[in-house]
């Protein structure tokens, strides 16, 4: 898998939008943002990388 296919952490969301990792929390609870977790509620938050380009073209970040 190359390193531009793996899904992002909370932390790499978060520097790519600019923000804290609570907001990227607060965010996927609230379901504005297109990330998911794999396994149990407590299982780290993922984001793939078209879903964090399309977040920052709506937000108009690029």
């Amino acid at each position: 898998m190359r390193k531009t296919d793996r899904p992002l952490g909370i932390n790499e969301i978060a520097c790519e939008l600019g923000c804290s990792e609570k907001t990227v929390r607060r965010m996927y609870a609230k379901g504005t943002i297109d990330a998911y977790k794999v396994g149990g509620r407590t299982s780290p938050i993922r984001m793939d990388r078209i879903a964090l380009r399309r977040l920052k073209k709506r937000r108009g970040a690029v």
